[in-house]
């Protein structure tokens, strides 16, 4: 397993990751960009030049070059183009190695990759295929990059901790309307210090969400499964994912929002239930995703008939998919702990288990004609995550040495890629893909289980949350391939407020009241 890396690691690369598009790490850009640069003015390098009288974009600039030319070459070559540091620009003529677009720079660098070896005397690795260069290699780079300038582990943005650990200030939520944990006397220094990262992202994401809301032709306002500019009108699953990252954005449901929350109800189908694109008919999953928006907003609401619904199309099929009953679980705890369904989808949760290497975990499927399926990452990460939240107001004997095997397992996994998993119901057209933010449900699962949010299994998941957000470019976070599917920005959201709230306070603070 890879060493975890250190907390303000974690941040300088965020930023860095944040300003390797449009032109890069340039002065004039720094001069009008959104993303929050204390993490890069708090580094030792960068203060000691503002101390000689260099101004914040200059430091910045110039350390960050310097950091950059100490890496092996490889990283040297990548980071030098993402973030168009201009290291080789007296020495190779190509004016797109330094463009003012990302695309362009690196396409410049595959082009020029032998030429860009030889010039510092090394042997080239064979070039990597452009999506490995956009998805893998620069994040390496640019993480070896913020390793080297949080080298001396000198900066600002990393707030100790009495018990000697340290916590990363962009995963400290500071809102004027959000509940504090835990607050200091007022004639005491904060516990929790101002964290402008991830409050000012959680305002781009907002923003950009509001920027995506559509009207179909009927007057019905919503979101699309994919954020990006692309025709065709909302749906309720993606509806009601937006709906409950803008609750999580602002804590509660803005008032420009309400005609959303009215046009989500008016897209039941006729008989009851929701269905998502793909499917001829109301399904258990994609009734339960809408409730659990439409009850989040309506506590006390009468949802009688989708939940009737929902709990009709619990079948066999229904429950051999993790996936599936996670989903309903989580919903149906919206409505009680003490219903009958709730029951009967944990038993079943439970019953979906396999054994590996003497632990009981959850594989993407249970099927009579599998052989040997192996333990899934993202389905054991959900199940732990919701089977937490049964644990937390119902506690069970069982469940409490579930989830201890459970989470010991997702401790051990470092390599938390993307996955997905197809549904077919003999009852739909096609088979509906299901996709899977592996890292950020490592993240929920883990802090929802009582894992530190410093411990290094969470900051490596964290890592990779925040490896996947698109910046400033567009402020939501990108699948694999591009896409802009809402869920994932949803599943981020969510990841990083749990972590955010599961951040120690230092001792000498006192609870809210």
């Amino acid at each position: 397993m890879a060493e975890p890396l250190d907390p303000a690691t974690v941040g300088v690369a965020s930023v860095l990751k944040s300003l390797k598009t449009r032109t890069g790490l340039r002065e004039e850009r720094l001069y009008g960009t959104e993303v929050a640069l204390d993490s890069l003015v708090g580094l030792a390098s960068v203060r000691a030049l503002i101390d000689a009288g260099e101004t914040e974009e200059q430091a910045i600039v110039r350390a960050v070059r310097t950091a950059a030319g100490t890496l092996e070459p490889t990283m040297r070559i990548v980071a030098d183009a993402s973030l168009g540091l201009e290291l080789f620009a007296d020495r190779v003529s190509d004016p797109d190695l330094y463009g003012h677009d990302l695309g362009q720079r690196r396409e410049a660098v595959l082009r020029n990759w032998d030429r860009l070896h030889e010039l510092q005397s090394a042997p080239p690795d064979k070039a990597p295929r452009p999506r490995a260069l956009r998805l893998k290699v620069e994040s390496e780079a640019l993480t070896a990059l913020a390793a080297a300038l949080t080298a001396d582990g000198s900066t600002t943005d990393v707030t100790p901790i009495d018990d000697g650990s340290t916590r990363e200030r962009h995963l400290t939520l500071v809102e004027a309307n959000e509940p504090r944990v835990n607050e200091p006397p007022p004639d005491t220094a904060p516990a929790i210090a101002a964290a402008p990262t991830l409050r000012q992202t959680f305002k781009d994401v907002a923003r950009a969400l509001r920027r995506s809301l559509t009207t179909d032709a009927t007057g019905k306002t919503g979101w699309r499964h994919d954020l990006r500019e692309l025709p065709g009108g909302p749906t309720a699953v993606s509806t009601a994912y937006g709906i409950r990252t803008m609750m999580l954005l602002e804590d509660g449901l803005a008032a420009d929002l309400i005609p959303v929350a009215r046009s989500l109800n008016e897209m039941a189908h006729p008989s009851g239930g929701y269905r998502s694109s793909g499917q001829t008919r109301p399904s258990a999953e994609s009734t339960a995703d809408v409730l659990n928006a439409l009850r989040r907003i309506a506590a006390t609401g009468d949802f009688g008939v989708h939940s009737d619904r929902m709990e009709k199309a619990l079948g066999d099929f229904e429950k051999s998919r993790p996936f599936i009953l996670t989903t309903m679980l989580e919903t149906s705890l919206l409505f009680g702990a003490e219903s009958r369904l709730l029951k009967l989808l944990v038993d079943s949760l439970l019953a979906v288990r396999q054994l590996h290497d003497d632990r009981l975990l959850w594989p993407e499927k249970v099927e009579s004609s599998l052989i040997n399926p192996a333990p899934s990452v993202a389905h054991t990460a959900r199940a732990v995550r919701v089977l937490s939240d049964v644990q937390a107001i119902q506690p069970v004997g069982v469940l409490q040495e579930t989830l201890k095997q459970a989470v010991a397992w997702l401790l051990e996994q470092s390599d938390l890629h993307n996955s997905y998993e197809i549904i077919e119901r003999p009852s739909d057209e096609r088979g509906v893909t299901t996709y899977h933010f592996t890292a950020a449900w490592v993240v929920k699962a883990l802090v929802s289980a009582g894992v530190p949010a410093t411990h290094p299994s969470v900051r490596n998941a964290i890592s990779r949350v925040w490896g996947s957000y698109g910046g400033d470019t567009v402020g939501l976070w990108f699948w694999d391939n591009g896409d802009l599917p809402i869920w994932m920005t949803f599943d981020a959201i969510e990841a990083l407020r749990l972590a955010s709230l599961a951040v120690p306070a230092r001792s000498g603070a006192r609870p809210s009241d």
